[in-house]
């Protein structure tokens, strides 16, 4: 039978990638270990949030105009029914949880035995009469 092709492709890049993560990591807290180490890993923070938002919006106003021209749904139209989902997941959390109290504070009443029915008296002959 023969051997897989991929399966040295994968083991190679699988040692690439475990190499890869544990010398980031050892980097990583080497640099968070010092005061400049912390305040670069701030500003990376900083740079990429900002990055990362000025992509959006530039996804958003580059891509918008095409989704509507073709009919799609408008990015703003999902966004707010988006947000509307959202609100309704919210109250239903916590119309849950005032469910959990009620039910926790409402004591089950303790169940009564019923006592057995007495059988009607059996009526005679000369009752009926």
């Amino acid at each position: 039978m023969a051997q897989n092709p991929y399966s040295d492709m994968m083991s190679a890049w699988k040692k690439v990638n475990d190499d890869f993560i544990a010398t980031w990591g050892k980097s990583f807290q080497q640099m968070a270990g010092s005061a400049e180490g912390e305040a670069a890993a701030q500003e990376v923070q900083k740079t990429y949030l900002g990055m990362r938002t000025a992509m959006a919006d530039a996804a958003k106003n580059a891509y918008g105009p095409v989704i509507e021209a073709v009919g799609a749904v408008p990015l703003s139209e999902f966004q707010r029914l988006a947000d509307q989902v959202h609100t309704i997941l919210l109250r239903m959390d916590r119309i849950d949880d005032a469910l959990r109290e009620l039910s926790a504070a409402i004591q089950p009443a303790p169940a009564k035995k019923a006592a057995p029915k007495k059988a009607p008296a059996k009526r005679t002959r000369a009752a009926k009469e």
